[in-house]
Parts: structure tokens; sequence; C-alpha cells
């Protein structure tokens, strides 16, 4: 396809196809991107196999799409890596991640907007993105990539900030 008809994620930098589909709020990734990342989980097309870490992409994909500093951005990163965090780390089952992230944003003193900061984002150069996940040929070798896609994401993420992660876990999640 012509360079001219592409262009980058700004979350990503997945060079994908021009469109002026929708975009989600605070998520920093292209029409096309979100797209795929859509399609891939809420329709299930492509198919993935069942996997547990399948649980994960919706949050490394918002952690690897941080967008830019806002109430919503903060918080949607922090109880993303949140997630990944008591599933990679703590070793809870994946199927809890949901209720990490809901745990997270219960109402609470400080006010769920005003828990957590800006964390400036690492380089995701050289990680897969969905983009890569959807053009493998089979739902089990997709599945292999999602849990790559996973890892690789909080790779960038906890080694640079797994005292503060690890704090709001305590906080936020664990705490009654």
């Amino acid at each position: 396809m012509n360079d001219n008809f592409l262009e980058p994620c700004p979350g990503c930098g997945a060079r994908l196809p021009l469109s002026d589909g929708p975009l989600h709020r605070y998520i920093g990734a292209s029409a096309a991107c979100w797209a795929i990342y859509t399609s891939i989980s809420n329709a299930g097309e492509p198919a993935l196999a069942p996997g547990p870490i399948n649980a994960l992409l919706v949050d490394a994909y918002a952690a690897r799409h941080p967008g830019t500093p806002s109430d919503q951005s903060i918080q949607s990163v922090a109880v993303h890596l949140l997630a990944m965090y008591g599933v990679l780390v703590r070793g809870e089952a994946p199927a809890r991640a949901l209720w990490i992230r809901q745990r997270a944003v219960r109402p609470g003193n400080p006010p769920k907007h005003t828990r957590y900061i800006w964390l400036e984002p690492s380089s995701f150069d050289s990680c897969l993105t969905v983009a890569d996940i959807v053009q493998a040929p089979t739902a089990p070798e997709r599945t292999h990539l999602v849990e790559r896609y996973v890892r690789s994401i909080w790779l960038r993420w906890g080694p640079l900030y797994i005292q503060v992660i690890a704090g709001w876990y305590e906080r936020y999640v664990l705490l009654p």
C-alpha cells in the first residue's frame, strides 16, 4: 500500500491505513488502530484461541496507548497497570483482572480521579502491536502473540514504576 495512505498510530506507532472512524476520547490511538483493537476484543474478529492472558489484552492496549495527561487517561493507565501487576506479578488468576480494575476505582478517599499520578510512558520500540496480532494466520498463533504483547507491555512499565504500582495495589486494591 502507498505510504501516502498510511498514518502512524500515536500510541504504538503502527503504520495503518488512514481512517475517519471513531476514536476513543482519552486512549491515544489512531482510528485504524482503535478499530483493530475493538474488532479483536469485542467482536472476536479475528478469533483468538482460549488463553488465560487474553483477559489482559485490554490492559496492555490501554497502557500501550496512554494518551496525554488528563484525569481519565491517568486513571486509565494506572488501573490497567494494576490489573497487569496483580496477575503477572502478584499471581492473581487472570479472571480476577476485572475485580482488580473495579477495586482500583471504587468510591473512597481520596476520590478515584485524584488517586493516581501521570507515569511517563517508556519507549515501546520493538513491541508487538495489535496490528501484528491480527496478522497471525491462526487463532492459537494470535493467542500466543497476545501473551507476548501483554508481557512486553508490562516489561516496559513494570521495571520503571514497580514501587509506585505496588503501593497503589496495596492501598487501592487490597485495603478494605
